[in-house]
């Protein structure tokens, strides 16, 4: 009964929201923390591809349920029996995982580094405020069923 309770809900997105903002400010202060280490090169989780199945996500939630489906199911597009997508699924754990990108826009310098002090910080002060955002609507949201729940106006 809990989990349909959350599913024409966003808490199960801004879930993954969190845990996102959470693992990308660990590896944001890992790179700061080894900013004078020889060769050592920035890490970042991948943002644009985690947005992408965010956006799939929403995508899939907002599309008109299909004939036989319990409401709120997430429908694969690869199966069209009518199985739902896990959130396993729709955000694997590679989405969590510190990668060095690709192309890097910083200097590198004499020791290898690519250091940037201040974008790493302009980096987890944007993040921070993601994750407090995501945080608070998620807060909201349980006080509104605990409204409900109370049968309180």
């Amino acid at each position: 009964m809990i989990p349909a309770l959350f599913a024409n809900s966003p808490v199960p997105l801004l879930k993954q929201v969190a845990k996102f903002a959470e693992r990308r400010q660990d590896v944001l202060a890992g790179n700061i923390a080894n900013i004078d280490t020889p060769g050592y090169r920035q890490r970042d989780l991948p943002v644009a591809k985690f947005q992408q199945a965010l956006q799939a996500a929403l995508s899939r939630r907002n599309a008109p349920p299909s004939p036989g489906l319990e409401i709120g199911a997430l429908m694969n597009p690869l199966n069209p029996t009518g199985a739902s997508l896990t959130e396993a699924e729709l955000f694997p754990e590679s989405l969590f995982q510190a990668e060095i990108p690709r192309q890097q826009d910083h200097i590198t310098f004499q020791d290898a580094n690519n250091r940037s002090v201040e974008s790493q910080f302009l980096e987890m002060t944007q993040n921070s405020l993601l994750q407090q955002f995501a945080l608070e609507v998620m807060r909201n949201q349980f006080d509104q069923l605990q409204t409900v729940i109370s049968e309180r106006v």
